[in-house]
């Protein structure tokens, strides 16, 4: 699975597509609930210790999943601050593309492959035959504090960096409309 600064950069991406740009000062707040909708399915982590290995990446990683948690999501932002419908959109970007990531992803546990994208309507594991990301293997100790995982840790970083930073571009350098009179066209 993609590190959690992995799926951080690419939620940051998301907002940074939703917003028009991206201010640290202004946008912290706001920034901080795209990551957490983008984080959200990797909840299922915590119940690992009960569940197995082998419960990770299976409902919590569906596109149902990601319907589900950026409507509550929104509900609960638009019933606190009032906000527009496209924001629902984004959010759900945002949630969906945490599994599409984790699909791109190696899957180290043998009896899984993959992720249960298309529950309920599917209980099988889906697992893209061509990777983006390196992947990870989370059950001991010794693979987490690896060479490998530093190695993951710094391409992840550098990919969706580059994702940060050509969404950043892409609408920067694309131009607004023209109000007639203000920029000296008439």
């Amino acid at each position: 699975m993609p590190l959690p600064i992995a799926h951080s950069l690419i939620s940051t991406s998301v907002y940074a597509a939703y917003r028009g740009g991206l201010s640290v000062k202004r946008d912290a707040p706001w920034v901080a609930l795209f990551v957490f909708v983008g984080l959200v399915p990797d909840l299922d982590m915590l119940l690992v210790p009960f569940a197995g290995m082998g419960f990770h990446r299976g409902v919590s990683h569906s596109i149902l999943f990601a319907l589900f948690s950026a409507t509550t999501i929104f509900l609960i932002v638009r019933s606190m601050k009032g906000a527009a419908p496209r924001l629902w959109f984004f959010l759900f970007i945002t949630a969906v593309l945490h599994p599409v990531c984790d699909f791109f992803t190696p899957d180290y546990l043998e009896t899984r492959r993959g992720v249960q994208l298309l529950y309920p309507f599917s209980k099988l594991f889906y697992e893209s035959p061509v990777p983006i990301f390196m992947g990870v293997e989370l059950r001991y100790f010794h693979t987490i504090f690896s060479l490998h995982t530093v190695l993951v840790l710094f391409y992840e970083f550098v990919l969706t960096s580059t994702v940060l930073i050509a969404t950043l571009y892409l609408k920067r350098a694309r131009p607004g409309p023209v109000v007639q009179g203000t920029d000296g066209v008439e």
